[in-house]
């Protein structure tokens, strides 16, 4: 009988402690943070992590939009924040509660979606560039230096099939406006639609809009060439090594510039534990978090003290840390009309794909 009421007693302890275990639900894109920085963080809050994916802004921003929440902190780019920001779904910051907030480098504060940080705290970023089978595209005689290579037909008629673009509007219009000599976030409608005509022909050589795949695809030898991120071609560039492929894959920024997502950190108003949420933000900004995420993803971070511990090797890497000499650009929201017309332009666009 004493044995059963042990059980008995133990399992109540237990069913109330894990009632009273506090779950913190991030919000972000998938190898996004460091696991060891998970840990130290969890173990300051005595909390459990719960990690909550999307593969694209505007897909987080659309979640949103349609009334999803449960979320504490996002992981978001900028231009999708802002338009978050003005449907009063996020929480002003106290700043004087970030107390690692001088870690950041200052050119990545104030930007023009958020002047005075009081929403936003910049985490990590990504140039948009071009990924590519080097050994192919040498036998070719291509040089991936100019986003001509996805969108004239020159190359296109030797690439067909190979190539793959972001199922993402705001990239793949940005990438196309910087092709035709725009400016990537242009809100003119004639330049839109010159931007879509480009679009449509280039896509029939296309294999596929692809966000999320397009990696294994580049490092298994079915794409050649592949509208990219930083993080994800630092560990494709890591497996292949350990696979040791027989053909080389690289990276490279193109002429006429690239955009650059910086992804910051927001607490979203409905969150019921802003000092929880605080800590984190607090964690994630410690130089030995940054190192880590550096390491582990290949993300850039604007950490000024972890840029003093991260390998040369890595920070001279073009598409990882562009310099000052490569053409760089932010994105910008587009205002409620303008977004509204280029979803419906990408919608048609994603309607009439060729493959």
């Amino acid at each position: 009988m004493r044995i059963w009421r042990f059980c008995y007693l133990l399992l109540i302890f237990l069913c109330k402690v894990a009632i009273a275990e506090t779950v913190f639900n991030l919000y972000t894109t998938s190898n996004y943070i460091a696991d060891d920085t998970i840990k130290r963080f969890e173990s300051r809050c005595n909390c459990k992590l719960f990690l909550n994916y999307f593969s694209d802004p505007q897909e987080m921003a659309a979640k949103l939009a349609a009334g999803a929440s449960g979320y504490d902190v996002i992981i978001g780019t900028g231009y999708a924040l802002e338009d978050i920001n003005s449907m009063n779904k996020l929480a002003k910051l106290d700043l004087t509660k970030v107390h690692n907030l001088d870690n950041i480098e200052s050119k990545f504060m104030h930007q023009s979606f958020d002047p005075a940080n009081s929403f936003s705290i910049p985490y990590a970023y990504t140039p948009v560039f071009l990924a590519y089978n080097k050994t192919v595209l040498d036998k070719l005689g291509i040089i991936p230096d100019s986003w001509a290579v996805i969108f004239d037909e020159k190359y296109l008629k030797r690439l067909q099939g190979k190539v793959t673009v972001f199922d993402s509007q705001r990239n793949v219009f940005a990438a196309a406006l910087l092709y035709l000599g725009k400016d990537p976030n242009s809100v003119s409608k004639e330049d839109l639609l010159e931007a879509r005509k480009l679009i449509e022909r280039a896509s029939r050589y296309w294999a596929r809009y692809d966000s999320t795949t397009y990696y294994r695809a580049l490092l298994n030898g079915e794409i050649w060439v592949a509208m990219s991120y930083s993080n994800d071609l630092y560990n494709t560039l890591a497996d292949a090594k350990k696979t040791k492929l027989p053909y080389q894959l690289a990276g490279m920024l193109q002429k006429e510039g690239n955009m650059v997502e910086l992804d910051n950190l927001v607490i979203t108003k409905n969150s019921q534990i802003k000092d929880i949420d605080y800590l984190f933000i607090d964690t994630v900004l410690e130089p030995q978090s940054a190192i880590a995420l550096n390491n582990e993803t290949g993300s850039s971070v604007p950490n000024k003290l972890a840029l003093k511990e991260i390998s040369p090797e890595i920070v001279n890497t073009s598409w990882i840390y562009p310099g000052v000499n490569n053409k760089i650009y932010g994105f910008t929201a587009y205002p409620p009309k303008v977004r509204i017309m280029a979803n419906e332009v990408w919608t048609e666009l994603k309607m009439e794909c060729h493959y």
